[in-house]
This record gives C-alpha cells, sequence and structure tokens, in this order.
C-alpha cells in the first residue's frame, strides 16, 4: 500500500494541478473529488504504519555483512522486509546469548557471513517516518484546499453586498448607466462634462432597486453632447453629520459623434473570462485579461464582450435557478480590475453558450429563461435598444461606424434529431436573419466601416470535435447565404470568439474575420485544430498559446473619408506582458460611397 500512496497522491497532484492551471474542466473536478480521498487514505495509512513500527520493538534476524578479517557493521533484517544498519556494541550482548553462527554449506570464501536457523531475537532500531511521504500527504491537502478554494468561492463568497456603477451603451447624446446597489436607501446620479470647474448637474433621485431584479437597474442619462467626456457620480442620499449625501461610486463616458459624421475610434474585443485562472492564493480574486486591458484603458471609446462572461458549468454546474446564474455575474463583478474596467470604459455584450450551458443549442427549453434572467440583468439592460423588442440582437452606430450583434443560440437548429445536417439548418433564425439583410442594406453605403459582431467563429478553419455544431461550420447553407450578400458591401468584418484561440482570416466574400479569446481563460495545451487556408479562406494570423488575449481595433474614417483605415492590434501578456501589440494587422480600406 506504500507505493498505492505514491500513486494515488501523485494522480491528486496531477489531476489539481491540471484543474487549477490548465484547463477547469468539470470531468477533472469529478476524476479528482475521487483521487483525492483514496491518495490521502493511503498517505496516512503509511505514514501511521511506519509511525506505529519505529516506536515498536522490531523482530529481527541478525547477520553479520562482512568478510573475514574486516570489521564491518552489524545488519539487521526486519520481519517487515527492511534492513537496518546497527553497530555491533548495541547488538553484541543479544548476539551472545543466541546460538553460533554457522556458515552455509554453500557459501563461499569471502562471503557475508549469515546467520542460519537462529531463532529471532529483539532488537530496538531507529526508523524514520520518510520525509517525502509527509510533504507528499501536506502537498495533497494544500492542492486540495486549493480546489475547493476555486470551485466553490462563489457559494462561499456570493458578493450580496456588491455595488456596481458603470456606463453600458453610449450614444451621441444619451448614456445607459448600470446599477446595482443592495441597500434600501435613495441614490442621487449627477454629472458633468470632463474639465475644470465645469458645475455638476444633477440627473434626479432614484428609488433604490428591488430584490426582484437582484438590486439592478438601468438609468438613461439624456440631453448630452456629442463626442464631449462626461464624469458621473452615484450617491446615496443618506444624509450623514458631515454632508448631505454619501459618495458610492464614480464613472466616465464619452458620448459618441454625431451619427453618420467621420471620427476616429478604439475599441476592445474578446470574449471568454473566468475569474482567478490560472489560480492564485490570494483573498482578492482578479480576473487578469482585464487588468491587462486596464493599460489601454484612458483610450477605449468601448470593448466589445462577445460572449462566455460566466462560465454556468465550469469547473461545477451549480443549478438551473436564476440566484445560480446570479452569483456568477457577481463573481465578476466583485474583482477589483473588472470594477475599475466598467466604471472607465462602457462594455456592450453578447451572450454565449456559457451564460447557459456548454454548447447550448436547445432555443428556448430550461434553463434559458433563468439564464437570460440574470444576463438581462447585469449585461444586456445596458446594451443599445433591440428594433424589436425582447430581442438580444441588436446594433448601432458610432459616427459613420455601423455594428451588428448577432443571438447565435436562441434561435438555432436543435442538433437532437440530426437535423442541423441539413441544408434547411438555421443559427440566426428567420426573424433575425431578415433584420440583418434589413441593416445591410441601410448602412452599405451610409456607413464608411461595418462590424458584424458572432460569439462564434464564421470561419470553418476550426475542426475541433465540437465545431461542426457550434460553430458557422455546421451550418454551411445559411453561412454561404449571408457570405454572398456581405461580398458586396465594403469595408465590412466579422468579429467572434469562443474558441480561446486567435485567428485573422480572409474569408471567400473577401471579408476578413478577427476572432479573439480568451480575454482571460485557458487555452487548450498541445491542442491544434486550426487548419489554414481552408475552404476558400486565407490565414492572416493564427494564435493558440496564451491565456490572455484581446483585439483592440482603430478605425479612422476622418483623415480620408473616402477610404477609412481599420487597424486589428492583439495583445497577449506573454509579449512584454501585453503592454505592446503581439501582431498587428492594418486593412485595406476601399472607396465606400
Amino acid at each position: 500500500f506504500m507505493d498505492s500512496a505514491y500513486a494515488a497522491g501523485i494522480l491528486h497532484l496531477v489531476l489539481g494541478s491540471f484543474l487549477l492551471w490548465i484547463v477547469p474542466a468539470q470531468l477533472v473536478f469529478f476524476a479528482d473529488l475521487v483521487a483525492f480521498p483514496v491518495s490521502l487514505f493511503f498517505s496516512v495509512r503509511s505514514i501511521v504504519s511506519i509511525w506505529c513500527l519505529k516506536k515498536a520493538p522490531t523482530t529481527a534476524h541478525v547477520y553479520i555483512d562482512k568478510k573475514e578479517g574486516e570489521e564491518e557493521p552489524l545488519h539487521v533484517q526486519a520481519n517487515d522486509g527492511s534492513t537496518t544498519v546497527v553497530a555491533q556494541t548495541t547488538a553484541r550482548s543479544s548476539i551472545r546469548n543466541h546460538q553460533a553462527t554457522k556458515r552455509s554449506k554453500d557459501s563461499i570464501p569471502g562471503a557475508p557471513l549469515r546467520a542460519q536457523n537462529n531463532p529471532p531475537m529483539i532488537i530496538e532500531t531507529k526508523r524514520k517516518v520518510p520525509l517525502m511521504r509527509v510533504i507528499m500527504l501536506v502537498a495533497q491537502l494544500a492542492l486540495f484546499a486549493m480546489v475547493l478554494d476555486f470551485v466553490y468561492r462563489p457559494l462561499v463568497f456570493p458578493g450580496k453586498d456588491l455595488v456596481v456603477f458603470r456606463p453600458g451603451y453610449v450614444s451621441h447624446e444619451a448614456a445607459k448607466l448600470h446599477i446595482r446597489y443592495p441597500r434600501q436607501e435613495h441614490l442621487e446620479i449627477r454629472y458633468r462634462a470632463s474639465g475644470q470647474n465645469m458645475p455638476w448637474e444633477s440627473a434626479g433621485g432614484l428609488d433604490p432597486p428591488t430584490e426582484l431584479t437582484d438590486f439592478t437597474t438601468t438609468v438613461d442619462l439624456v440631453n448630452l453632447r456629442p463626442s464631449t467626456k462626461y464624469q458621473v457620480e452615484l450617491l446615496s442620499s443618506q444624509a450623514t453629520v458631515r454632508a448631505d449625501a454619501v459618495l458610492l461610486e464614480t464613472a466616465e463616458f464619452k458620448t459618441a459623434p454625431t451619427p453618420h459624421s467621420p471620427t476616429r475610434m478604439r475599441f476592445g474585443t474578446g470574449s471568454c473570462i473566468k475569474p482567478n485562472f490560472p489560480y492564485q492564493l490570494t483573498t482578492s480574486p482578479d480576473i487578469y485579461g482585464f487588468a491587462s486591458m486596464l493599460d489601454h484603458s484612458d483610450n477605449l471609446d468601448m470593448i466589445m464582450f462577445m460572449g462566455d462572461f460566466i462560465y454556468a458549468d465550469v469547473p461545477l454546474y451549480f443549478g438551473t435557478t436564476v440566484e445560480d446564474y446570479r452569483r456568477l455575474y457577481r463573481q465578476v463583478y466583485m474583482t477589483k480590475s473588472a470594477r475599475r474596467l466598467v466604471s472607465r470604459v462602457p462594455m456592450l455584450h453578447v451572450y454565449d453558450d456559457h451564460e447557459i450551458k456548454n454548447n447550448w443549442h436547445n432555443q428556448n427549453d430550461a434553463p434559458m429563461g433563468n439564464a437570460m434572467v440574470a444576463y438581462s440583468e447585469y449585461n444586456g439592460a445596458p446594451n443599445p435598444p433591440a428594433e424589436l423588442p425582447g430581442r438580444s440582437f441588436y446594433n448601432f452606430t458610432h459616427g459613420n461606424i455601423a455594428f451588428y450583434a448577432w443571438d447565435t443560440r436562441r434561435y438555432r437548429t436543435r442538433w437532437e434529431d440530426g437535423s442541423e445536417k441539413s441544408s434547411e439548418a438555421t443559427m440566426l433564425g428567420d426573424e433575425q436573419k431578415t433584420d440583418f439583410i434589413r441593416w445591410l442594406a441601410k448602412v452599405n453605403h451610409t456607413a464608411a466601416v461595418k462590424f458584424v459582431i458572432s460569439s462564434v467563429p464564421v470561419t470553418t478553419a476550426w475542426s475541433n470535435f465540437d465545431s461542426g455544431q457550434d460553430t458557422w461550420r455546421g451550418y454551411p447553407t445559411e453561412r454561404n447565404e449571408i457570405l454572398e450578400l456581405t461580398k458586396y458591401v465594403p469595408n465590412l468584418f466579422f468579429l467572434s470568439g469562443d474558441r480561446h484561440e486567435m485567428a485573422a482570416v480572409e474569408l471567400p466574400s473577401g471579408n476578413i474575420e478577427f476572432s479573439t479569446s480568451p480575454i482571460s481563460q485557458f487555452t487548450f495545451p498541445f491542442v491544434g485544430k486550426f487548419k489554414r487556408n481552408v475552404d476558400g479562406e486565407k490565414t492572416l494570423h493564427y494564435r493558440r498559446p496564451g491565456h490572455v488575449k484581446y483585439g483592440i481595433i482603430d478605425v479612422d474614417t476622418q483623415t480620408d473619408p473616402d477610404i477609412p483605415r481599420i487597424t486589428y492590434s492583439l495583445y497577449t501578456t506573454d509579449v512584454d506582458n501585453g503592454l505592446r501589440p503581439a501582431w498587428t494587422y492594418e486593412a485595406k480600406g476601399i472607396p465606400w460611397v
């Protein structure tokens, strides 16, 4: 069982390390839940057994391991099979009381002299508890404690007292402010244009949000000036001895330019985050990709987050209630980098599968409803308003730059009956596709640059085991139909995430896709299922490694209004800690009017 202790201990260390620092998979966690108690049992049993043998007298046979004429120590052959070196003086009195040692008949000159048929005798020997076994046990306990902290922290620290104050969608004349405030105090919002001695203006009072929405609400700040930086403050009207109101949180944003006007825009893009991954032993978990993005936040107009903001099923699926999902959003917003980033840069969202469950394709079946309630409360409500009420797909403009954000989960064809292989399989659904085609016609010659946001890649280059169903690779008919339209739309780009890798691909339509992820999550080690230059595509760049990868896109429609400039920069903490781009690509704009 001592060899079993080592084997079980090593298995637990491998599984736990894999979960914390490589891929936080649910199956790995379940395997570790089995491996840890087994390894703990064998390790403790091994140490206790040796400890008990240490204190007990040892029944042993004694032989003199020497050559004739040489003085050598005595060796004790114990009843557990181990051999202990004992000084001759230690055992001399015991040996004197035993029968004389006879040389074995088949012994040869110079061989060790061993006792033959002598009865066992009792010799006190000193045994040491193996240091490596103790170290192994301590390491197992410490690692499992870290695993439990990583997996169950949302339950232990649910973030009930979290306060959030951040800008969402910002147009040229209004801004959406997302608030979470769990105390029953009346609130006030005030704002002012950035600059010295600018007066504060009050946006009026606000009743405290209720538990019905997990204490969240969204407020519209209106009558703002285009292309202007603003500071906003959230105050509690709860008077104190020193002040009539208490400052709770601050935020800032810059309004968009007037519609259709030439402009310069800089925004971040990416998807997929998990707090405190790779794991660090800390009381304040962080999102390392957000920490890196903060280095560039002064010049960002917004961040387009393309799904997997939470991982409802990684490393453990806690349940399907609304609170199970809300708790995970609070975990993200509790991290220090998330709080700082979202208060300084407006963040817009689309959702993907892990906001519900891995590879979600079951339309409105449970738990879609509960998952979307939590998504709307924390990320959906501050988005641009949808033209069709109650929908999650939307579009908006920033000067003469247009955006359309798809909902790639709710309307896709179900898989169970194999219908995704049919030429009729859809990812967008009829209603959304019709709305998108209408938008294409509208912006074709009214916007200099267009961005289409897809939570999953449009390229077919990824051939992972699930890509035939989860990405656009599994919906070839509808994909081809869309690309047949977009190839006639000048300066249109696709932005996506999901694959935990980065790729820039020129699609068969001539449109370029920048697929960037994860902002802060795992990447598959030593596994690459990306195929370059397939199906009429041209691979411009591909990067697999890196727990932190995000893009920053610069758009300039002002220098030359007829021919825009679009520059994509990939950032990863593997290169200069994310302070300079790992790869840059300048797309060639074409005349669009």
